[in-house]
């Protein structure tokens, strides 16, 4: 695919979401981004927003991928209890959801592109697709809407351990609240 034809599919997938509950704004290549960019508001509830951003690319040999990135910054909630959210229980926190979530990749970034150090968990996903056609656009929200359910899960896990629950229990209570007990 080139250019205007990813342009194209990420046109159809923000004309796809615009009913739904996503706020979408379409972002072209150029100064504010380095490729074209879909971003998606979503809302969670009252308290919860995630800001999804999407990006559309061809892999020569492999096919059509679309990437889904969210984000949450740490720096708050490491400022209210920095013993709750050392390095060594950040990276373990990802690691156990990692381990339990059915989709996507919690990754923890301890620097952004130019260096300068930050707290930021990041929430992707990665799926080839076309997106054209009716059941592809629907898989992509259904993608979607799985993150935005991760995202409420690592918010809770956070939530536990600002409240001072240790790693181990705040998972074992994030175990039994999915498993429904």
């Amino acid at each position: 695919m080139n250019k205007e034809e990813l342009r194209e599919g990420l046109m159809r997938l923000h004309e796809y979401v615009k009913p739904l509950d996503f706020n979408s704004v379409f972002i072209e290549e150029g100064e504010e981004a380095p490729m074209d960019t879909l971003l998606l508001g979503a809302r969670i509830g009252e308290d919860l927003s995630l800001d999804i951003s999407c990006n559309f690319a061809n892999a020569p040999g492999f096919g059509d991928i679309l990437h889904l990135y969210g984000e949450l910054n740490l720096s708050p909630m490491i400022e209210e209890n920095p013993a709750a959210f050392s390095e060594e229980v950040v990276l373990r926190m990802a690691n156990e959801l990692n381990k339990s979530l059915p989709v996507g990749q919690i990754i923890y970034l301890t620097e952004d592109s130019q260096g300068k150090a930050q707290s930021v968990i990041g929430i992707r996903y990665t799926m080839l697709s076309d997106l054209a056609g009716e059941e592809e656009l629907r898989k992509c929200v259904s993608v979607i809407e799985m993150l935005l359910n991760i995202y409420e899960i690592l918010c809770s896990t956070l939530y536990l351990l600002l409240e001072g629950d240790s790693l181990p229990k705040a998972m074992e209570t994030l175990s039994k609240i999915l498993d429904g007990e």
